[in-house]
């Protein structure tokens, strides 16, 4: 915008204002007029009368839920996206909220000397607790880590209620299979005894064939957590919106204890005569 500034002259005889010559004059006698019209033009042409767009804020993942890849707190993301939450936390309390696709007692999983495993197998004579983790990410998925800690912090806990945990690593080749080791010293990193052993099996899914045949691919896994009693029902199947949504271990001994309960002989009416 083009200006006209004024200044006032006073003498002794009159008082008598005049224009001041604007700088387009002063260097080539172009009349103010011309000035105007010329930026009104200009304006007309690519002036908005509005400020620029600001660019987009940088993102901040303060849900661990959206931590990720592509809004559904999936994906691989970054450090800044996964510690951005603070303290991992997962769910005291859970109930079924998943129909697994396939029977569990027919996955097929490698153990870390490359021999095949079936879950039955893995699970022998006890209740089974099969926790799939996220897989191979990178970088590593601290939710995952965090939660095999925890189990391994809390195993004896849950072999207390006749159960075996296995972990499940998804790898999308054979060769990814070589990554195990750092997923694991960044779990025992974890504990407060990073020495501590791991007392259950932690098997690979190559090429995420359990995972496609249990529906849950996305990124390399959605975490889930299954419970298959010694007669090979699933009792319990969870299966995470995102990347933080996972039974804690209370969750899980707490499903393991409505098992006992519910598989508890009922009381013969001599017996249920005999208490009272």
């Amino acid at each position: 915008m083009v200006t006209n500034m004024i200044t006032t002259t006073t003498n002794r005889e009159s008082r008598r204002v005049r224009p001041m010559r604007s700088s387009a004059a002063a260097s080539g006698g172009r009349p103010i007029w011309a000035s105007v019209l010329t930026a009104l033009m200009l304006c007309a042409g690519g002036c908005s009368g509005e400020d620029p767009a600001p660019a987009p804020p940088a993102t901040t993942d303060s849900d661990p839920a959206n931590a990720a890849g592509d809004g559904n707190g999936y994906g691989y993301g970054g450090y800044g996206s996964y510690y951005g939450a603070g303290e991992i936390k997962f769910l005291d309390e859970a109930t079924t909220n998943a129909s697994p696709q396939a029977e569990l007692s027919e996955l097929v999983f490698v153990d870390v000397d490359g021999n095949e495993q079936s879950v039955s197998k893995l699970a022998g004579d006890k209740h089974l607790v099969l926790v799939i983790t996220r897989g191979n990410t990178t970088p590593i998925c601290p939710y995952c880590s965090t939660q095999v800690a925890r189990l391994i912090g809390r195993y004896d806990e849950i072999a207390k209620r006749d159960a075996e945990v296995v972990a499940v690593y998804p790898i999308e080749t054979g060769e990814d299979g070589a990554k195990l080791d750092a997923f694991l010293e960044n779990s025992r990193n974890r504990l407060d005894d990073p020495g501590l052993p791991i007392p259950f099996p932690v098997v690979l899914d190559v090429e995420l064939q359990a995972v496609d045949r249990l529906g849950i691919r996305k990124d390399l896994s959605k975490p889930a957590t299954y419970i298959v009693d010694k007669e090979g029902r699933v009792r319990f199947a969870y299966v995470g919106a995102n990347i933080a949504d996972r039974p804690g271990v209370d969750a899980i001994l707490a499903q393991l204890d409505q098992i006992a309960r519910d598989d508890q002989p009922a009381e013969s009416p001599e017996e249920t005569a005999e208490t009272l």
